[in-house]
């Protein structure tokens, strides 16, 4: 054995290795066989038929301990493991869903990237330049064209052409500058600046504006969402204040507007980085209906939660909790709970058996010979660990990882190189945890 596999913790390492997550699967074959099913209609949206759209929800539901996290990566493990043409899925895991709503899809956008979002919110900005977007939906060709040199003659109007010298590239405001691809912000309002007076930027800058928000107010039928999303194309100078904002969930002006935000995030990974299926991870989601939160943030982060399922629903998640929360949502929420109990994986404390294939999948990872193999521990020293006084304890899998980590250290530095951890060696150094 090369080293001690076990996590000192007990718990679940977020950025493991596909070697090591792919080792640590469900432990019981119903668990395996539900999470491949829901992958299998979460990636192939024709194998089912969907009366709701493309949203699917798979609920991870087990005690304290029981291995929600470890379930919840090896579930993103599979789905980047996916490699059939024309299926590409992206998975964003989040390890609290935050007091507020916001704060969830905050962390959400917080994963996608600063540029990836802002290089899409500028593509919309140039497609409505060209004609395309909300803002000319039902609209004739003749009407759409129209409406098109509108917008650029509206633009240019504010531009006063200042002399060109021999030198100068021979630009006038008479080319359509606009049928160009810009990069960024900059890129265009560069080049608008270089025909114009020195003493114009302020005017051609209140005026893109005005054109921008118009066009994010038409996409994503919000001013106050336009505004955010403004103040990040046009900052070029990576995070800025609307981004962090956003990111932290902190604006009051955003609560009951998180649906806006979830439609560009899934157009960000569906249209812009060429994703097929978008699915969030959400762990330790018992924190909502804990006593830290008031009642009336409760009844608002599920209502709100129930709405945005409601009008967007091309995303999938999987919900991390206790029976007991799932139980308070359904308390709290039943509109809530029917949309997203449907499929429900139970995870199940370990018996002797399932929790010798548990410590043999760890030690693999230690050795080259992959076989079945639970030694240096020894079934009756597994038998005795298990028997806890503690009933929370007694099958838990993060006690479990946790023990073997502590037993392996103390054999390391007291036993012999091939001797056994055997009972009298676990009673040794679990005294008072275990039953007589």
């Amino acid at each position: 054995m090369n080293y001690n596999p076990f996590p000192r913790s007990g718990i679940a390492i977020i950025d493991d290795s596909d070697k090591v997550l792919g080792k640590l699967m469900p432990l019981h074959k119903d668990v395996s066989r539900k999470i491949v099913d829901y992958i299998t209609d979460v990636i192939n949206p024709g194998s089912i038929k969907k009366n709701d759209g493309d949203y699917l929800s798979l609920i991870i539901r087990g005690d304290y301990g029981t291995g929600k996290t470890q379930t919840l990566m090896y579930i993103k493990y599979l789905l980047k493991s996916i490699t059939i043409e024309g299926i590409r899925p992206y998975v964003i895991y989040i390890d609290n869903p935050g007091q507020k709503l916001p704060e969830l899809i905050g962390s959400i956008v917080e994963q996608i990237g600063v540029e990836n979002f802002r290089r899409y919110l500028w593509n919309i900005f140039m497609d409505y330049l060209k004609g395309n977007g909300d803002v000319f939906q039902d609209k004739s060709s003749e009407e759409i064209q129209a409406m098109v040199n509108s917008i650029k003659d509206d633009i240019t109007s504010v531009i006063k052409p200042r002399e060109q010298t021999l030198f100068d590239k021979q630009t006038s405001i008479g080319e359509d500058i606009f049928e160009k691809q810009y990069l960024n912000y900059k890129v265009l309002l560069d080049e608008l600046l270089n025909i114009s007076k020195s003493s114009q930027k302020k005017e051609i800058v209140k005026k893109i504006k005005e054109h921008m928000i118009k066009c994010y107010t038409g996409f994503f039928k919000s001013s106050v969402v336009a505004d955010y999303f403004y103040d990040i194309v046009s900052d070029n100078l990576g995070i800025n204040k609307s981004w962090d904002i956003i990111t932290s969930g902190s604006s009051t002006e955003l609560n009951k507007r998180e649906v806006y935000i979830l439609k560009a995030i899934v157009n960000i990974v569906k249209s812009e980085m060429g994703y097929t299926s978008f699915i969030i991870l959400v762990d330790e989601f018992e924190e909502i209906t804990t006593d830290r939160l008031k009642p009336t943030d409760i009844d608002n982060y599920l209502r709100n939660l129930r709405s945005l399922i409601d009008r967007e629903k091309n995303w999938c998640s999987v919900f991390a909790m206790t029976g007991l929360a799932l139980e308070n949502i359904k308390t709290y929420s039943p509109p809530l709970a029917a949309r997203i109990d449907d499929r429900i994986v139970d995870l199940q404390r370990l018996d002797v058996e399932s929790c010798m294939t548990l410590i043999s999948n760890y030690l693999s990872l230690a050795r080259d010979n992959q076989e079945f193999d639970i030694s240096p521990f020894t079934k009756p020293a597994i038998e005795t660990f298990l028997n806890t006084k503690d009933k929370q304890l007694a099958g838990s899998p993060r006690f479990v990882v946790k023990t073997c980590y502590m037993l392996l250290q103390r054999a390391a530095e007291e036993l012999d190189k091939d001797a056994q951890i055997d009972e009298n060696f676990v009673r040794k150094h679990m005294e008072g945890l275990l039953k007589q």
